[in-house]
């Protein structure tokens, strides 16, 4: 004794928010729309194409437009001054050392580790403040 079952039509909607396609050129845009298209009729399923949405930063081939010359005035601004005081360089230094000695002083490290902060970090900031001004040994001890 065969049992037939009856053919059931189930219908499933399903939704598709956001589709983003992204090209250099019109064609290649194109070209993608036919490849969802046929993606499409593949999964039975359809787009509305009412709320497709096309943006475009279309820009002209060439671009012509001229490059004016600007005169650069290079200066090392407060860290000379004409009098040539060297207190302005000093306070700067001794801050990087305090501000160094203070961030360092809550961490666990190493004697290898502190020296290489030491070597890569302090130092060359030091540098570069005191390419100006030259401090006597005095000085630099003070500044630590």
């Amino acid at each position: 004794m065969m049992s037939s079952t009856p053919d059931i039509v189930v219908n499933n909607p399903v939704f598709m928010d956001d589709s983003t396609l992204i090209s250099s050129s019109k064609a290649g845009l194109e070209h993608m729309l036919s490849i969802t298209e046929e993606f499409y009729a593949l999964n039975n399923t359809s787009a509305n194409h009412q709320k497709y949405v096309l943006i475009s930063n279309s820009l002209p081939l060439t671009t012509t437009f001229t490059i004016l010359p600007v005169e650069f005035h290079l200066s090392l601004s407060d860290m000379v001054n004409i009098k040539g005081f060297r207190d302005f360089v000093r306070k700067q230094i001794a801050g990087e050392c305090n501000s160094f000695a203070t961030t360092l002083h809550s961490a666990r490290l190493s004697a290898k580790q502190i020296v290489y902060l030491y070597n890569s970090v302090l130092i060359p900031k030091l540098e570069y403040r005191m390419q100006v001004t030259h401090l006597s040994t005095t000085d630099c001890y003070a500044a630590t």
